[in-house]
């Protein structure tokens, strides 16, 4: 692999962008690098969809090294699907989060209109637990052990 390739955000399709960037914002810190509303022409080049346009940001946090992006899609040739409420299916993804305090987390997240999936596990090193964000975008809260990472 070469030295010229670099991970650069990873991002969440959501419902609408202005709830989707308060909850990240409130639960993990993040801030709007940009937003960018109404694009048109650049979204249907990138996805071949016409008709299609989108909001969208990414966002940055101190404590994470990665760029959240989050993108609201609109299109005026078909209405818009439901939020996917099943993770494992192919296309649909989740970003994960490390936290010290799980239970806070958890907590904050649910406060803030995140719905929690299932149960938190256990595991050798950590615990997690999927939630889904208001809006439907998928993601998951753990908490892992200093000496297993």
């Amino acid at each position: 692999m070469t030295a010229a390739i670099r991970w650069h955000h990873a991002s969440l399709t959501v419902a609408a962008i202005d709830p989707a960037i308060a909850f990240f914002s409130a639960v993990f810190g993040f801030t709007p690098l940009f937003i960018e509303r109404d694009m048109r022409d650049d979204i249907i080049a990138l996805t071949g969809q016409a008709g299609l346009s989108c909001d969208f940001t990414q966002m940055r946090s101190d404590a994470y090294p990665l760029i959240l992006e989050l993108i609201a899609f609109h299109s005026s040739a078909e209405p818009r699907p439901e939020a996917d409420s099943l993770p494992w299916r192919p296309g649909v993804g989740h970003v994960a989060f490390h936290v010290d305090d799980f239970d806070g987390v958890v907590a904050l997240a649910v406060d803030h209109g995140a719905s929690v999936l299932g149960r938190a596990i256990d595991f050798p090193g950590g615990r997690s637990i999927y939630c889904r964000a208001p809006g439907g975008a998928f993601f998951e809260i753990e908490h892992l052990d200093m000496v297993a990472m």
